[in-house]
């Protein structure tokens, strides 16, 4: 009778013990860190290559109305991550404010994404940071070799093995300890500063008129023809056309695609010194920083280069870049160091731009891994999960699971049609928005967080958190109209799309798929844990710990 009583007595609460993470990463690692997962570089890279072929569009217009969109979301995460300084980000927000099953939907779609989105940025290590690095040197110097080592980087092969590469690198790193990682980190991104500082300077005094000249020069040392500049306005065919507003909408997904990811260090919360001031304007500051820096560069390479030349470019694209004798479309840092006509200054040009091409990969890495031990803190994934090393403090188990499947998806983007750049950010923003409503409803159901925090600012008697909150849902929706609309994003709300393959509606239906597939983990992890007597419901009353 003993034994029945047992087993049918109330379930109990997950004894939840510390993480074992310690907070080591300061200011300047919070700044880097955050300007990184943009990636200023390769923001300025992809619009320069893609959007002048959008008829009509006006690229400084669309970065700006990109960056109004992204800065109300950039404020929600601030303020929730100065609120809740936790690791986990939108999983401990939405599940402490919405509820677990939200929560955990939210929270395992981003997850999803960046195990998926693990080989974008890693093959862009070879594509827009070893290879043009390898021509522009080619083309100074006259090795051959160098022309040979940039063209197998932009295979299939060689990008999955300059990627592979990339991602055991960085997981080693991770696994060593945040304080090695923050080091290397910052080393880098002066690396890639200077680059980006040199390439604003060129692009500035550079003669504009000898630019053709300068660049049939180059290039000629490449593909042994004489006029390629000519070339690639004759094979494009483009031509200015008027203003066109849609076509200066829509190509904000391409820079969303990077800006509107400001805010990394939320998840690794439970790491960051004074994270609830910290956070507040850290997060929303790299918006701005990255905005300012890429007018700038757009600007100064337009005048060096020539917007028509630049619009050639971009409608050529890489597809048409061999019928020019190239491999590759030039990315417009390589445009900037021939027009510098030096090769120390092309050097540092392109050598620090490698560290901008695949800067979003790291907090991807890190971001989701510290998302897996969110989930076994608060038991809904084995505690092997949360195991956290005490020599370096970081969850091993969870990062290589991350590297691992990093690499996965590197080979699923490399040698398969099934993955375009953009067609998941769709996904992502479903988060946001569960994120930006939780933001909306913090002050009225969870008050006592609301009041203890560092954001508890009120208008008018209204929270300023519920403002930005409603703003960021507005700004959410309008980037999920221009995904859908975009003809290059890869998803699209057509069913007639199906037959095409995965992209189109196909890659639609993954996206919402993707969303929903958080509820069926946390009913099913809920369901295992009643059954062992332990309600991890009640887990989700406080805040996590440390």
């Amino acid at each position: 009778m003993a034994g029945r009583s047992q087993s049918i007595a109330a379930p109990r609460a997950f004894a939840r013990k510390a993480t074992g993470l310690v907070r080591q990463a300061g200011m300047i690692d919070v700044l880097v860190y955050n300007v990184n997962f943009i990636s200023i570089g390769l923001m300025v890279a992809l619009m320069l290559l893609i959007i002048p072929s959008y008829a009509g569009g006006n690229i400084y217009l669309s970065l700006l109305f990109c960056a109004l969109l992204a800065l109300p979301t950039a404020c929600v995460y601030a303020f929730l991550s100065a609120a809740m300084p936790r690791s986990g980000g939108d999983y401990v927000y939405v599940s402490r404010v919405l509820g677990p099953a939200l929560g955990m939907m939210g929270s395992w779609n981003m997850t999803i994404w960046w195990i998926l989105y693990g080989g974008v940025p890693s093959a862009f290590l070879a594509t827009y940071g070893v290879a043009p690095f390898c021509r522009v040197l080619a083309a100074m110097t006259g090795n051959a070799t160098l022309i040979g080592v940039a063209d197998w980087t932009v295979t299939p092969t060689g990008q999955f093995v300059v990627g592979a590469l990339l991602i055991l690198i960085l997981t080693t790193l991770f696994t060593i300890g945040l304080k090695s990682f923050f080091r290397v980190q910052n080393i880098l991104f002066l690396l890639a500063t200077l680059s980006a500082f040199v390439a604003l300077i060129v692009g500035l005094t550079a003669n504009a008129a000898a630019f053709p000249d300068v660049f049939n020069r180059y290039v000629g040392a490449l593909n042994g023809q004489p006029d390629t500049y000519q070339q690639i306005v004759n094979a494009s065919g483009y031509a200015a056309a008027p203003f066109d507003w849609m076509n200066t909408l829509l190509p904000m997904t391409w820079i969303y695609l990077t800006m509107g990811f400001s805010f990394s260090s939320a998840y690794i919360g439970g790491e960051v010194k004074q994270a609830a001031r910290l956070q507040t304007w850290a997060i929303p500051g790299t918006v701005i920083y990255a905005a300012v820096w890429g007018f700038l560069l757009v600007w100064a390479t337009t005048r060096a280069v020539g917007a028509d030349f630049l619009g050639a470019v971009s409608t050529l694209g890489d597809l048409g870049a061999e019928s020019v004798g190239l491999s590759a479309m030039p990315r417009f840092h390589e445009l900037i160091a021939y027009a510098s006509q030096n090769p120390l200054v092309a050097f540092l040009i392109c050598f620090g731009f490698i560290f901008w091409s695949y800067a979003w990969l790291p907090g991807q890495i890190l971001n989701a891994s510290r998302n897996l031990l969110a989930y076994a803190v608060d038991g809904l994934m084995p505690a092997r999960l949360a195991t956290v090393s005490e020599r370096f403090h970081t969850p091993v188990v969870s990062l290589w699971i991350m590297g691992i499947l990093s690499i996965v998806s590197l080979a699923i983007y490399v040698f398969t049609p099934y993955f375009a750049t953009l067609s998941g950010i769709f996904g992502f923003i479903l988060t946001f928005m569960l994120v930006s409503l939780a933001a909306v409803l913090l002050p009225y159901r969870r008050p006592e967080v609301f009041e203890g925090s560092p954001v508890k600012w009120r208008v008018a008697g209204v929270p300023v958190i519920s403002i930005v909150g409603v703003l960021s849902l507005a700004a959410c929706t309008v980037m999920e109209w221009a995904y859908l609309n975009d003809p290059f994003s890869g998803i699209s709300l057509d069913p007639s799309t199906l037959s095409e393959g995965v992209l189109g509606f196909g890659m639609f239906l993954i996206n919402i798929g993707i969303f929903l597939s958080g509820l069926i983990v946390y009913v099913v992890a809920q369901a295992i844990r009643r059954r062992a007597g332990i309600d991890v419901s009640l887990n989700y009353k406080d805040i996590p710990v440390e």
